[in-house]
């Protein structure tokens, strides 16, 4: 075999490697992104659920909860800050969602799945005050899906 053949094969490999390795590349990439997918969804239902476990797990927190979406203004000042910083929480969490949605090309259905979830917040008494208090508090994009449900309301 002459120099130039073997330079041709060795030339042959190369690209085959180079092949290859694109192929790993793009197969380890596209198995990165479902992880961070995963990942995203898991840290936005961690969030919800601890909301969540905060109400079940304490009845002073239940019943602020309640009668804060019922009328805020009945809620002592004390009470009025957990009330808020409830409501806050349940929707940042779902912003979260709003978020991954965007960033992270999660599922539309996972943020749509949300939506029942802040029209039930925002048309509460407590929930039209907090948002017209503290909306400007959230990303923009987000806000604007919020106003567009309560307008629905």
């Amino acid at each position: 075999m002459n120099w130039e053949a073997l330079g041709a094969l060795g030339e042959i490999v190369g690209a085959l490697a180079v092949f290859l390795t694109l192929i790993y590349l793009a197969v380890q990439i596209r198995q990165n992104t479902m992880a961070v997918r995963a990942s995203a969804i898991d840290a936005a239902i961690l969030h919800i659920s601890n909301v969540r476990q905060a109400l079940f797990g304490d009845d002073d927190l239940v019943d602020i909860y309640i009668r804060g979406n019922a009328d805020p203004t009945s809620l002592n000042e004390k009470e009025l800050v957990r009330y808020r910083l409830l409501i806050h929480n349940i929707l940042m969490g779902i912003s979260n969602v709003h978020a991954q949605t965007a960033l992270t090309g999660l599922a539309t259905s996972n943020w749509e799945s949300q939506l029942p979830v802040i029209e039930r917040v925002v048309s509460t008494s407590g929930g039209t005050w907090f948002w017209d208090t503290y909306r400007d508090e959230f990303e923009e994009t987000f806000r604007g899906e919020v106003d567009t449900l309560q307008n629905r309301s």
